[in-house]
């Protein structure tokens, strides 16, 4: 009796699991809106980790993200036929790492290799 409650708890437990991976991939890209994602790099190419990457239009902040140890980075609910600045800064307050102005739709993959 104690094997069939632990398989059945465990058959739970990896359909419950599952179900959340599959959410956190649908919510990552809206398919209503455009977004913005790619990866930052440093000089000799590896993943630049926890740098902010700020959008903004003109001098208002139109999102952010803050890069994982893999260097990438996702930005949601972007309008189309837009020029954005891109910015890329160590922390939100310092000085600028990079800037590099970006149009949508047309580059909804952006790569940045830092100076």
């Amino acid at each position: 009796m104690k094997s069939v409650k632990f398989l059945f708890f465990a058959v739970a437990m990896t359909l419950l699991i599952a179900d959340q991976r599959t959410l956190c991939a649908q919510s990552k890209v809206p398919s209503s809106s455009l977004y913005m994602t790619g990866r930052v790099t440093t000089k000799s190419s590896d993943p630049a980790r926890s740098v902010w990457v700020i959008l903004y239009d003109g001098v208002r902040e139109s999102g952010r993200s803050l890069t994982g140890d893999d260097g990438r980075y996702y930005i949601g609910n972007l309008l189309s036929n837009k020029t954005y600045n891109i910015v890329v800064r160590r922390q939100v307050t310092s000085s600028n790492l990079t800037s590099h102005p970006v149009s949508l739709p047309a580059n909804k993959n952006f790569n940045i290799k830092l100076p």
